[in-house]
C-alpha cells in the first residue's frame, strides 16, 4: 500500500508540475509498444517487425515473422523470455533477450483454433484463453496443460472476449474492452469481474491496474476499489501509454516520447 501511494504521488507531481520530457524518438508506422524491467523498449511496426531499443532510444536488434499473420500482442515483462502472439494461426513465438527464436508453439496441436489472448505466467509457463471452449489454460513450452479453468459458460452469464491478459501477484487479469476485466487465480479458477470500461489497454503494475480510457491514464486499486485519473499530454495519433521504472512512455504512430515521473 505504501508503494501504491508513492506511485500516485509521483503521478500527481508529474502532472501538477508539468511534464519533464526526457527524450523523443521519431518512428515510422508504429502500432504497439512494451517495456521490460531492465529499461528496454519494444516497438511493433505495421510491417509486423519488432524492434528492441535501449533506454536511450538506440536500436539494439529486431525480429520479423510474416508467415503467422499479424503480431497482435507482445509480453516483455521477462527480458530473457519474450512472448509474441499471432492469433491468425493460433501461434506463439518465444524469443530470447536478443530477439532470437527459442520456440514456436502451435496451439492447434491442442485443438485450440481460436485464441483470444496469450501471455506469460510468473512461473515461466504460458497462459492462453481458448475462445471456442471458453476456458483459460496454463500450458508449458511443450504443450502440456498445467492448469485450466472450467468451461466459463457454466460459471458466469457473460464470458469474456479478451484482447490481452496479464498475470501479477498470483492473479490473472483478462481485458475485455467492452465488458471489463475478468480475474482468475493462479490455478485458473475464476474469481470475479471488475467492471471498468471502456478500456483501450491494460497494464498491471505493482498491484495497480493502469489503463487508458478516453484521453486519461487511470490507476485502479483492486483491493480498495480506489481509482485516480490523470490527463495524458496531448499526442497526435496516440496509440498507447505505459509506466515503467519511474517513467511514462507515450507512443504515437510516428513518435515515442519518454517522460520522467520523479518529482
Amino acid at each position: 500500500m505504501r508503494y501504491l501511494l508513492l506511485l500516485f504521488m509521483l503521478l500527481s507531481s508529474f502532472w501538477s508540475k508539468g511534464q519533464e520530457l526526457l527524450s523523443e524518438k521519431p518512428l515510422r508506422d508504429a502500432r504497439a509498444m512494451s517495456t521490460d524491467e531492465i529499461g528496454n523498449i519494444y516497438v511493433v511496426y505495421e510491417d509486423n517487425s519488432l524492434v528492441q531499443y535501449n533506454e536511450h532510444g538506440d536500436s539494439l536488434t529486431h525480429f520479423r515473422n510474416i508467415q503467422n499473420g499479424m503480431l497482435a500482442h507482445i509480453d516483455t515483462r521477462n527480458p530473457l523470455k519474450l512472448l509474441l502472439f499471432y492469433p491468425d494461426f493460433s501461434k506463439i513465438i518465444i524469443l530470447d533477450r536478443m530477439l532470437s527464436l527459442k520456440n514456436e508453439i502451435d496451439l492447434r496441436q491442442l485443438n485450440i483454433f481460436r485464441v483470444g489472448a496469450a501471455g506469460l505466467a510468473m512461473d515461466g509457463n504460458i497462459w492462453v484463453y481458448d475462445l471456442n471452449n471458453v476456458q483459460l489454460l496454463k500450458i508449458d513450452d511443450n504443450l502440456n496443460i498445467v492448469n485450466k479453468s472450467d468451461d466459463l459458460r457454466s460459471a458466469i452469464q457473460s464470458f469474456p472476449d479478451p484482447v490481452s491478459l496479464e498475470e501479477s501477484e498470483r492473479k490473472v487479469y483478462l481485458l475485455d474492452t467492452v465488458k471489463g476485466i475478468y480475474v482468475f487465480d493462479q490455478f485458473a479458477n475464476f474469481l470475479n469481474t471488475i467492471e471498468l470500461f471502456p478500456i483501450k489497454q491494460l497494464q498491471v503494475y505493482n498491484s495497480l491496474l493502469v489503463y487508458v480510457s478516453g484521453d486519461s491514464l487511470w490507476n485502479y486499486n483492486p483491493v480498495t476499489a480506489a481509482s485516480h485519473s490523470l490527463p495524458l499530454p496531448p499526442t497526435d495519433d496516440f496509440i498507447s501509454a505505459r509506466i515503467d521504472r519511474g517513467k511514462l512512455y507515450l507512443l504515437s504512430k510516428n513518435k515515442l516520447r519518454i517522460y520522467n515521473l520523479a518529482p
